[in-house]
């Protein structure tokens, strides 16, 4: 039965918990901090080189944050975010936080990695970080955002503030059936 409601969830896709806005501007401000420490270190590796300062910063994100493709679509009622979130992520390792304006998605799971050297070979845990800040085209109303995994697809549904839509949009929004 429990096997059964696992195929079950895997299939629908189970609910990622959306988390306050403040959660993850800290971590965003975490993370940028992490970043600054790691491109000092590359600048100081490298003999204090000024000048590629960019690509230190773009060298230490990418040792840091695993890339997530991504495609945010509108339709007349909602912005709809995909996003490929390389496992092994569960929903409780993804937070959300909407904004009117934003959408912050951070993830934070470790990964076992194979490790050789001339000693052999054995496993380490390794951390994996997904961040990704969204400014929105338009406003959204974060109470009636949604947030599905399945598999190692995200969805996140944000429904259009009722200002943001059109008229016509509210009238096909509110009616029976939607």
């Amino acid at each position: 039965m429990k096997e059964q409601l696992a195929t079950q969830q895997r299939e629908e896709g189970r609910p990622v918990k959306l988390v306050s806005a403040h959660v993850l501007v800290d971590r965003t401000n975490e993370i940028r901090d992490r970043i600054a420490c790691r491109a000092y270190e590359l600048f100081e590796s490298r003999g204090y080189v000024h000048g590629p300062d960019v690509d230190y910063w773009l060298q230490a994100e990418s040792e840091l944050l695993h890339p997530c493709r991504h495609e945010m679509k509108g339709s007349s009622e909602a912005i709809i975010l995909h996003a490929d979130v390389p496992g092994p992520f569960s929903p409780e390792q993804l937070k959300i936080s909407v904004e009117p304006r934003r959408l912050m998605v951070s993830g934070e799971s470790e990964l076992n990695v194979l490790i050789g050297d001339s000693m052999g070979t054995h496993t380490e845990r390794k951390p994996r970080h997904i961040f990704r800040v969204h400014d929105l085209p338009i406003e959204v109303d974060p109470s009636r955002t949604t947030a599905t995994l399945k598999d190692e697809m995200l969805e996140i549904v944000l429904p259009k503030a009722a200002a943001a839509m059109k008229p016509g949009d509210k009238a096909r929004a509110t009616s029976p059936g939607r």
